[in-house]
């Protein structure tokens, strides 16, 4: 069950990857029998994230045609030359931190920042809208009635809106420009895939990447023998950010595969029309894969390659901006702070089926290095 919706579960590796290029699965909530039949409401806390037309509710030529003008942000050349400014933020921050005496919420204070204004940058989002976009990104991920699902999209997509039609009387050199671009000159969109296009990348951009890179600091501050073998050059931090994205993956799960015709998995027939919801975390922790030991995590071991960022033609475009963010923040936080620390009590989740994360992550800094 998830929030009151009787749906399939992916959760072996093999399963789920063959799933995501099987054919006989669709993206499109058109697909969904139960939606379409009126049985499940388009305002349904989970309706509500595939009730789009963007590239992650499409399939085929159409997911072509609208990844296309968002890919081009994302090659692993434009990625690097954010490089200077992911730096400039993060340290940027941690000079904020370091002012501070006691206990520091990393995930408020730094993850979330950092995320957000590497996100803005790219995007062209002025930071007076920063706290207006968590607010609706939190409603997205959380348990929410319909009232409030209904109330989140209307604001988001007042707020879309606006950035739009900013973006249409002064054009700049960043993504949503280049989308509105897309749009009314070249016609690779139409207004109604602009925005929702937008609305997938507000709610997926910043939260999976805070998370996972809270999720980073949380599992290397409880291991720290790792934790040594990476500050000494015996592990590598690369091996070290592909574990955690494995083994404490951000995106728990994602809706929805829909069965286009019966699918056999198995002993199980997925009827034609039924809802799949695609479980990366279990997944990542499939033994099958990963080892008796994939519940652990163990940077020193080589692993497969993980689902964290998905598989085939929907594989997430962020996910060298993920890794570009997490590489910086975690090489100069740990080399800043060499006695940085988890602060002492429990940490609070995040009530989410979908986010798997601390809701906050409260740490102590200690000293900073000094210059030789």
């Amino acid at each position: 069950m998830v929030e009151g919706l009787e749906v399939w579960a992916l959760t072996h590796d093999r399963e789920l990857r063959e799933a995501l290029i099987d054919p006989r699965f669709r993206r499109n909530w058109r697909t969904w029998r139960a939606l379409n039949e009126g049985e499940v409401a388009t305002d349904h806390p989970v309706a509500a994230m595939v009730y789009l037309d963007n590239m992650l509710t499409v399939d085929g030529e159409a997911h072509r045609r609208m990844r296309s003008p968002v890919a081009q942000a994302f090659t692993p050349r434009r990625v690097e030359l954010l490089r200077p400014r992911v730096t400039e933020i993060v340290n940027a921050l941690l000079d904020q931190l370091a002012e501070r005496d006691g206990t520091v919420d990393f995930k408020t204070e730094f993850a979330y920042p950092l995320s957000m204004r590497v996100f803005s940058a790219l995007f062209g989002i002025p930071e007076r809208d920063h706290g207006r976009m968590q607010q609706m990104v939190n409603t997205a991920f959380s348990p929410s009635s319909p009232e409030e699902v209904r109330a989140m999209r209307e604001e988001l997509d007042a707020f879309l809106d606006e950035l739009i039609e900013d973006k249409r009387r002064s054009p700049g050199e960043d993504l949503t420009s280049a989308l509105v671009t897309a749009t009314d000159e070249e016609h690779k969109l139409s207004d109604a895939e602009l925005r929702d296009t937008l609305w997938l990348l507000v709610t997926a951009g910043f939260e999976t990447t805070s998370s996972a890179l809270a999720n980073a600091v949380q599992t290397l501050l409880t291991r720290p023998d790792q934790l040594a073998h990476l500050r000494s050059g015996s592990i590598a931090w690369e091996d070290a950010i592909e574990e955690v994205l494995r083994q404490s993956s951000s995106v728990a799960t994602l809706p929805f595969l829909f069965a286009a015709e019966d699918v056999q998995i198995g002993d199980r027939t997925i009827r034609a029309g039924e809802p799949v919801l695609l479980a990366y975390l279990a997944a990542n922790l499939d033994v099958e894969r990963y080892g008796e030991d994939a519940a652990e995590f163990d940077a020193t071991q080589s692993r497969p390659r993980h689902l964290a960022f998905g598989h085939g033609p929907h594989t997430c475009l962020g996910a060298a901006l993920a890794r570009l963010e997490m590489e910086v923040a975690l090489t100069t936080l740990f080399t800043e702070f060499p006695e940085v620390s988890l602060a002492e009590g429990e940490t609070p989740r995040l009530e989410s089926v979908f986010i798997h994360a601390p809701a906050a992550l409260p740490i102590r800094l200690g000293p900073r290095r000094t210059a030789a």
